[in-house]
């Protein structure tokens, strides 16, 4: 529970804060609740007291004033008091009756309505008083105010007033009192909120600031790891802007996304957005590194695959072709050098085959070739260990040079000359033994599956060379065989005519012989 509160203080905090700050707004509302019934309580008690006491100082006391001095007197102005207290007394004493009311002094009502009677008795009193005074009955009026009828009224009223006073002010007490508690009750509950919320206050804004500068260390090795494991700018760190930190690694996601896309539809030429020579060694061990050597590395499997499978179908293609140009040794070489001229787009090619002849040295002897100027090969023997063509027969390794010497061989269009910039040299061997060597030239420098490609290629031409020589000798010895057989028949028929033409001599002398004798 401690370590969820720890954990949780912050909300913790401004929940318990939000509590105080609701339970204060209400304390507010309730304590200006009590200060205005207290308010409104005390404007009660203050014309309760207001109207009580104007029954006698105010509306009695002008009544008897107004009387006894027009009695005095006989002048009709100075009655104007006694009828404004006649008229305002009943009034008064309404006010009166509805303020007990409002205050719920059932019992002093009860009192106050037997007062009201003998009110009226004294309005009517007065009345008649002042119907002897306007007669100028003097006597009558004096003994009417012997009477002292206003005495009696005030013993009546008097025991109300002082019970109406102390009510009075035990209200008011009580409205003060209730009014100081709430008060106090303010104040102490200000000194609670002060007490709680300052060290909670204090409490959260260091956990804010420690949340921050926490916040900013995991921004900034936020950042640090992106670029460390995703991809480093070669730039400085920025600062702890979040929203600046976020969007770069997604913009790294979305490059790291993009990049993986590109590959996946075969596009090794793509390029990671950022990266570049100034900051390559930064990132050498990270995913953006890594994409990159993959893309390298896949980029070379590729090239192997599309070079295996040039070779493979090339030797395929080159086979068909040797196979049915087996028959005759020109065809075989005229075919082989312009497939593989063309196979490896190459400029120029030629096809010495090596000639021994009974009674004469070893030589090559050019068969084939595909551009090359006529005045190159003008003599169509080559010796063997003469020039680059007869050393590559000697020494049986191919010879591939990207610096030829001078005015040694040139390709020659409609728009000029021009020196090749590579030539290569394989001899043809088939079983240890070179049966023909290959010259080829071109603009451009052989890769190296390339030179392998013909070096494969070479032992199939040797192959079908050797063949196809050893089919043309026994066709030819075929052919001599049977020319052979043809010309001994022809003697034998010959021969045997002549042995008849013989027998038929022979047969005529022995018949002459016979003849003679007889």
């Amino acid at each position: 529970m401690i370590e969820k509160v720890k954990e949780h203080f912050i909300n913790v905090s401004l929940t318990v804060l939000m509590i105080l700050l609701a339970l204060n707004t209400g304390l507010i509302f309730y304590n200006r609740s009590v200060m205005i019934e207290n308010n409104h309580l005390q404007k009660q008690t203050e014309e309760v007291r207001k109207n009580w006491t104007n029954v006698f100082e105010s509306d009695l006391r002008r009544m008897d004033l107004g009387l006894r001095g027009f009695a005095l007197t006989k002048n009709p102005q100075i009655l104007g008091p006694y009828y404004d207290g006649a008229r305002d007394l009943p009034i008064t004493l309404r006010r009166i009756d509805s303020l007990l009311e409002v205050q719920k002094m059932d019992t002093l009502r009860e009192k106050f309505a037997a007062f009201s009677p003998k009110v009226r008795d004294y309005l009517s009193y007065g009345a008649e008083m002042l119907a002897y005074a306007q007669k100028d009955s003097i006597a009558d009026f004096v003994r009417l105010l012997n009477q002292d009828k206003g005495y009696d009224l005030w013993k009546a009223y008097s025991p109300m007033y002082s019970s109406i006073l102390h009510y009075q002010d035990t209200l008011l007490e009580e409205a003060r009192t209730r009014y100081q508690d709430a008060l106090n009750r303010n104040v102490i509950f200000q000194i609670i909120l002060l007490l709680i919320s300052v060290p909670s206050l204090i409490g959260v804004i260091y956990r804010i600031r420690r949340d921050t500068k926490a916040r900013k260390r995991l921004l900034l090795d936020f950042e640090e790891n992106n670029r460390l494991h995703l991809f480093h700018p070669g730039t400085e760190l920025p600062d702890d802007d979040a929203k600046v930190i976020i969007e770069n690694s997604i913009l790294n996601m979305k490059k790291a996304s993009s990049f993986i896309k590109s590959i996946a539809q075969g596009d090794y030429s793509t390029t990671w957005e950022g990266l570049d020579e100034s900051n390559s060694d930064l990132n050498t061990n990270n995913l953006a590194g890594d994409l990159v050597k993959m893309r390298d590395q896949m980029k070379k499997v590729r090239e192997a695959d599309e070079k295996r499978i040039w070779s493979t179908e090339g030797l395929a293609k080159f086979s068909d072709v040797a196979r049915t140009n087996q028959n005759n040794i020109e065809r075989l070489s005229n075919e082989v050098v312009q497939f593989l001229t063309r196979h490896l787009k190459a400029q120029q090619a030629s096809l010495f085959l090596v000639r021994k002849e009974k009674g004469e040295e070893t030589y090559l002897e050019l068969t084939a070739c595909y551009a090359f100027e006529r005045k190159k090969y003008i003599n169509k023997k080559v010796e063997i260990g003469v020039g680059l063509v007869g050393q590559s027969y000697l020494e049986g390794n191919t010879i591939l040079l990207t610096q030829l010497p001078p005015g040694y061989i040139t390709i020659t269009s409609g728009l000029g000359d021009a020196t090749p910039h590579c030539l290569i040299i394989v001899p043809l061997k088939y079983n240890g033994t070179v049966e023909a060597v290959l010259e080829m030239a071109s603009f451009r420098k052989f890769e190296p599956h390339e030179v392998d490609f013909l070096e494969k290629a070479g032992e199939v031409i040797a192959s079908s060379i050797s063949t196809t020589i050893t089919n043309e000798r026994t066709a030819r010895l075929l052919s001599e065989t049977q020319e052979q057989a043809e010309a001994l028949k022809a003697q034998e028929e010959e021969l045997r005519q002549n042995m008849e033409e013989m027998q038929a001599t022979q047969e005529n002398m022995r018949r002459a012989e016979r003849d003679g004798k007889f």
